[in-house]
């Protein structure tokens, strides 16, 4: 059974220069929809752990109010038996893997939803060499990119009371949450930390080296609630020992073999988009 990932895309304006110039900067001039809009509305080659990927839109008329679609894949090269003429001789066979990803770019969501496929490879990684080479060919200042993966809160809090009196260290990263509703305050906190210290993304660690770490307390569950929701990323630790991390509680949803596009087919692709868009697991 096909089993979705979901990513936040954060994008924010890079941080180049000194602190002086920092109340100077202005946002791109396309805004961050328009921006994912260029990435996910057509075609694009580009690298990943050096293996030549295409992404590849769907048709316009497959498409969600809002949301893009398509595959995502590189080529595969594999030996293979010719026919009786030939004897059966090992030949060299060229095809395809790919997975289905579609990405909500309402100003309020810029979600992604991506076929979980161990022979593509990483969603994560996958989708941020795509947005980084689409910055590489585009002129001019453009959108600093940043893609993380939607957790689950219950992972962490059974991981604390599975581990508790053996955590040393329970860390927090932070990026810029565009798209993200609510958390006001927190994200307030968070905004100012980064804008005067100059940072793309703010890390809040809390230690205690004889494992006595509590993970409880207004600020550890304004963080985990907060990074659970994609702009960020959660990590303990016991010792060197990595006792959780939120980038292994993925938030999934497994669809049936019957609502995969295989064939491309129109309906299935709005089908799909619907059923992935809707009430999300986790």
């Amino acid at each position: 059974m096909p089993t979705f990932e979901y990513l936040r895309l954060s994008l924010s304006v890079p941080t180049i220069g000194d602190l002086a110039r920092e109340a100077q900067r202005n946002e791109p001039d396309a805004t961050r929809r328009e921006f994912l809009t260029e990435v996910f509305s057509s075609r694009h080659d580009f690298f990943y752990s050096g293996r030549l990927y295409t992404y590849v839109p769907f048709p316009e008329s497959c498409q969600g109010p809002n949301i893009y679609a398509g595959f995502v894949g590189k080529p595969v090269e594999e030996l293979v038996n010719a026919g009786p003429e030939e004897l059966f001789a090992l030949t060299k066979s060229k095809h395809y893997k790919a997975s289905f990803l579609a990405i909500d770019v309402s100003p309020d969501q810029q979600v992604m939803t991506f076929e979980k496929r161990q022979d593509v490879g990483s969603s994560q990684r996958i989708t941020a060499a795509l947005l980084e080479s689409h910055v590489a060919r585009r002129k001019g200042f453009s959108w600093h990119t940043d893609v993380e993966y939607l957790s689950t809160e219950k992972d962490f809090w059974m991981a604390a009371k599975e581990y508790r009196g053996q955590i040393t260290e329970i860390s927090f990263e932070f990026y810029p949450p565009n798209g993200l509703k609510g958390f006001d305050k927190f994200k307030e906190f968070d905004r100012i930390a980064k804008q005067q210290a100059n940072g793309q993304s703010s890390e809040y660690s809390i230690k205690n080296p004889d494992g006595a770490v509590a993970p409880e307390g207004g600020f550890v569950e304004s963080a985990v609630e907060y990074a659970s929701e994609g702009p960020g990323k959660i990590t303990m630790k016991s010792g060197r020992k990595t006792l959780f991390s939120s980038r292994q509680a993925r938030r999934t949803k497994d669809a049936h073999e019957s609502l995969m596009p295989h064939q491309s087919e129109p309906t299935k692709i709005l089908g799909l988009i619907s059923y992935l868009f809707g009430k999300r697991d986790g």
